[in-house]
């Protein structure tokens, strides 16, 4: 298995860069995706959207709809991807919209910013932390309102995936759903996210009861098993399956929740993403 998904992140880099040596013309009469930049009241910053439409897609048909983090990096790999398995009919078609920056360099110094909750211990060594509440706000009230309004969008079928900080974001949005009742998304998909963050701030968050129940939603979390050789120099981070469990039996405790958390044995943490995506929305989207 993990050789597969080896030969198909290569194939898909390869077509990816083949695409980008296609001629502009050509390229811009083929593309169903496009990128647009939208300014952020919440936020106070601007941020590029990316879009990817499918290749039969039908202003007259809803569609599942799918939101990444971090897209400078993951966008084009995953749009790719979703593509090529609808074609085959592993995974129905869908909506990719990616949240990202004006570049990579940008994504790689502010995502600190927009994925935490609250502001990073002093050990963390963090330059700016702590503003979940305002790109969560930025990503309920401004994009998925001009994405709703723009697209043909099966609102049933919202889904948020995100890897470590993303992945720890991809988490803080479920744990504000279930306590604001603002139940957008039915999908997250949470790749080795860094719940370690802040001394396990989210886990113990999840662990508070709730006067209400929520929409019915499906969460998907993975780490890889070679992420505890990892951190076994940092004594205050608890081993996967431990982290794992302490999740699984929270949601259990919420009827509305349908909690799947995987272990990928022979993965690290920058391994994860691409099968924990793949899988991910087969689960949510395929049942």
């Amino acid at each position: 298995m993990l050789k597969y998904f080896a030969f198909i992140f290569s194939v898909i880099l390869i077509s990816c860069t083949q695409k980008s040596a296609k001629n502009m013309d050509s390229e811009k009469q083929n593309s169903t995706a496009s990128i647009i930049n939208l300014y952020s009241k919440s936020v106070n910053d601007s941020f590029s959207i990316f879009t990817s439409l499918p290749a039969d897609y039908n202003p007259h048909q809803k569609y599942p709809v799918i939101y990444i983090l971090d897209a400078n990096l993951y966008f084009d790999v995953y749009s790719t991807i979703l593509k090529k398995y609808s074609e085959v009919g592993l995974l129905p078609s869908a909506i990719l919209i990616g949240i990202g920056y004006k570049d990579f360099p940008t994504m790689d110094s502010l995502r600190n910013r927009d994925y935490t909750y609250p502001v990073g211990l002093p050990e963390y060594e963090m330059s700016i932390s702590g503003g979940a509440d305002k790109f969560l706000a930025f990503i309920r009230q401004e994009l998925v309102p001009v994405i709703d309004t723009t697209y043909k969008v099966d609102k049933q079928k919202r889904i948020l995936m995100g890897h470590s900080l993303g992945g720890y974001f991809t988490l803080y949005s479920l744990q504000q759903q279930i306590q604001s009742k603002e139940n957008q998304f039915n999908g997250y998909i949470a790749a080795s996210p860094s719940i370690h963050y802040n001394h396990y701030f989210l886990l113990h968050e999840f662990e508070q009861p709730t006067k209400t129940d929520s929409t019915k939603v499906k969460v998907y979390t993975t780490f890889g098993g070679l992420e505890d050789n990892e951190s076994k120099q940092d004594s205050t981070i608890q081993p996967i399956d431990k982290v794992l469990a302490a999740l699984s039996t929270t949601f259990k405790s919420k009827d509305y929740i349908e909690f799947k958390g995987t272990v990928y044995s022979n993965l690290d943490h920058m391994d994860t993403p691409l099968p924990s995506f793949v899988k991910g929305l087969q689960w949510i989207l395929n049942n």
